[in-house]
């Protein structure tokens, strides 16, 4: 298992094994944890030890001011050290002029020859990958000596010393705000690495492993242009030239809080970083506008991403009426579906990606939707098949609504073409009509009856029914047949119609129309031909004439549509 870099307590150790310097992974000592001025969220880490003995900056033999020409610049955004701290070049290659005087930290330009350090590769090409993405760039402040104008500057480093106010002493100026683990002389003492007084050419018999030594801040000596703060070998403030290469460095950065270490120190002392990066925040939540208590609600939300590869799922929490959030999914899935409580007046939800090593992602959350409650209207009956329909037919139904006062609207469909729309009374019993207009429209196959009903409060209910056509004759006559002057003895008609092989098609006409049993004569093969027809009856029992027809299809063996469009002509 793993726990955050924020987990750990102030003074704790950490380490990367892949972040070396002098051959030896750097350890690391929590300085301070969310320091005010810090990025957001950062642990700042100092080097538990002295890592090296360096000059903070060169002699500037070019420089117009004489302690600067002899004794180096104690300006911290034109030192050597800051460069060198701040650079990923290979070996020799890290330095490059600050300004116009500015000198390398060569043999011939530090105090006494000590510790130049010029051909060293920057000090961040020791780091690994992961370290060096995971510096937090920080803006900070550093104490100005008076011929630069005094006061503070700020600068943006990776890394950086710190200031006499950060370690607890009061310098020149107030720079920044104290960390955590300075309290005292104690807390400032600090030992050199076995590998800093090895590689070290200054050479003291105070100089070792066991016993403190001296160790630069970032704040110029305000007095003059050439002198540096630092911390004694007691704990307490001192300063010192700044080409003096026998004092020793000791850097700070800062890493987010997230970042995961070993759950127990290993025989260093020390915490191991675990490089895993967390996943991205998932990219949406879609969480439906119109809520309703007592029914189910679909949420969804976009996928994450891990640049490691191990993202395992996603957790989704829910919030009731403003109250806490609690979880109600974790999983691989990416939509889940809630059950909304019938009451609740308002809900809203976030989610959250999470990995395999415990990362988490950011929340994405929703707004806050307001939950309508109210209960849908109910139709009466359940979805079913009516069968076969050979004429048109009627279908009955009620809606009711627990709800009193609501208006109920209903609407019937057939074929999802809208018949009529209209307010109902909850509970009465009302009526879906296919009247012989409608049915004469519908072909033969199955059909579909929808009935939708709302209220005012957005619930609605639908019930459908299915039921299939099967009409095998068609019969077509006038209701009441046309008026004659005279006895009708010929007549032409045309008939558009689509009839199939296997269907019979006939066309009858009378003269009689009006008696109780007209004389029908067949004419259909002079519809068929276009041909003028004669009619042979003469006689008739109403008090006038009347001409009628009688179109008559019969499917018989014959598929496909069949169908009269229209039936026309005139009569004498």
């Amino acid at each position: 298992m793993a726990q955050s870099l924020n987990a750990l307590a102030v003074g704790a150790l950490v380490k990367d094994t892949g972040t070396l310097y002098n051959g030896k992974p750097i350890i690391w000592k929590i300085a301070d944890k969310g320091h005010t001025g810090y990025p957001s969220g950062a642990v700042t880490l100092i080097t538990e030890r002295i890592i090296s003995l360096k000059c903070f900056d060169a002699i500037e033999s070019g420089n117009s001011d004489g302690n600067r020409r002899s004794y180096g610049n104690n300006r911290w955004t034109l030192s050597n050290l800051r460069q060198w701290l701040n650079s990923q070049a290979a070996a020799g290659k890290w330095y490059s002029a600050q300004h116009g005087a500015d000198a390398a930290p060569t043999n011939a330009n530090v105090w006494s020859n000590y510790n130049e350090y010029d051909a060293e590769a920057g000090f961040l090409a020791g780091f690994s990958a992961n370290f060096i993405a995971a510096l937090l760039t920080t803006t900070h402040t550093v104490g100005k000596a008076t011929v630069d104008g005094g006061g503070t500057e700020s600068c943006t480093d990776k890394i950086f010393l710190a200031t006499c106010t950060e370690v607890g002493l009061s310098g020149d100026v107030t720079a920044g705000s104290k960390l955590a683990l300075f309290s005292n002389d104690s807390s400032r003492l600090a030992y050199p690495t076995a590998e800093a007084v090895s590689k070290s050419e200054y050479t003291n018999s105070s100089l070792n492993a066991s016993s403190p030594w001296w160790w630069w801040l970032a704040d110029a000596y305000a007095s003059n242009s050439c002198s540096v703060r630092g911390v004694k070998s007691s704990g307490a403030m001192y300063w010192d030239n700044a080409y003096s290469g026998n004092y020793g460095v000791r850097p700070l950065c800062n890493l987010s809080s997230g970042i995961l270490v070993s759950d127990s120190p290993d025989s260093d002392g020390a915490y191991t970083i675990i490089w895993n990066r967390a996943p991205s925040k998932p990219s949406s939540i879609t969480v439906p506008s119109s809520v309703r208590g007592g029914e189910s609600l679909s949420i969804s939300w976009g996928a994450s991403t891990d640049e490691d590869g191990n993202l395992s799922g996603y957790i989704l929490e829910r919030q009731v009426n403003g109250g806490a959030w609690a979880q109600i999914y974790k999983g691989i899935n990416r939509s889940y579906t809630d059950a909304i409580t019938f009451g609740w007046t308002s809900i809203a939800y976030r989610v959250k990606a999470y990995d395999s090593a415990g990362a988490e992602s950011a929340y994405n959350t929703s707004a806050t939707r307001t939950v309508v409650n109210n209960h849908a209207p109910v139709i009466s009956g359940t979805d079913s098949n009516l069968g076969t329909k050979t004429a048109a037919f009627a279908q009955s139904y009620s809606v009711t609504d627990e709800d009193s006062g609501q208006t109920l609207t209903v609407t019937e469909y057939i074929d999802g073409t809208q018949k009529r729309s209209y307010t109902a009374t909850s509970g009465q019993t009302y009526s879906f009509n296919i009247t012989a207009a409608e049915w004469v429209k519908l072909l033969n196959g199955s059909h579909t009856l929808k009935i939708v009903a709302a209220d005012n409060y957005g619930g609605s209910a639908t019930r459908t029914y299915t039921f299939t056509k099967n009409e095998t004759e068609i019969e077509l006559t006038l209701a009441t047949p046309l008026t004659a002057d005279d006895m009708v003895t010929k007549g032409i008609m045309s008939v558009v119609r689509q009839i199939p092989a296997g269907a019979k098609f006939t066309v009858e006409v009378c003269n009689n129309g009006n008696d109780a049993s007209p004389t029908w004569e067949d004419v259909t093969q002079n519809v068929v031909s276009g041909s003028k027809f004669f009619l042979s009856n003469t006689t008739k029992t109403a008090s006038a004439w009347g001409y009628n027809f009688r179109i008559k299809v019969k499917r018989g063996t014959a598929t496909g549509d069949c169908f009269i469009t229209s039936a026309g002509g005139n009569f004498e």
